[in-house]
């Protein structure tokens, strides 16, 4: 009977491990995004200009972005990945259509 036992308890213990591994994977996932970009903004300047900041799980690319709309442009919201250690930059406007061109909060 312990042998049967045996395979049962192995297989609880690696699904445990699973089920609580996905949702560490996601935490730390959005922590370091936060902790990149909150760096970069710092270091550009950015970060006084803040008036609203968001961390969302984008569901295309399955990463997270930070939402960041600034006190001087009211109109735009940033949006900051972190792509292959690098910051891509992404400006929508109210209506949500992306903006084009030179922007003022351009994170490199």
């Amino acid at each position: 009977m312990k042998k049967e036992v045996r395979p049962l308890i192995y297989t609880l213990i690696v699904l445990v491990i699973l089920i609580t591994a996905y949702p560490t994977y996601l935490f730390v996932s959005k922590t370091m995004t936060e902790i990149k970009i909150e760096r970069m903004l710092v270091e550009s300047g950015y970060d006084q200009d803040i008036s609203k900041k968001e961390t969302i799980f984008e569901s295309k690319t399955g990463r997270y972005v930070s939402e960041i709309k600034y006190t001087n442009e009211p109109d735009y919201t940033y949006n900051y990945e972190i792509v292959e250690d690098h910051v891509l930059t992404t400006v929508y406007d109210q209506h949500h259509v992306e903006v084009i061109g030179s922007v003022q909060h351009e994170l490199k």
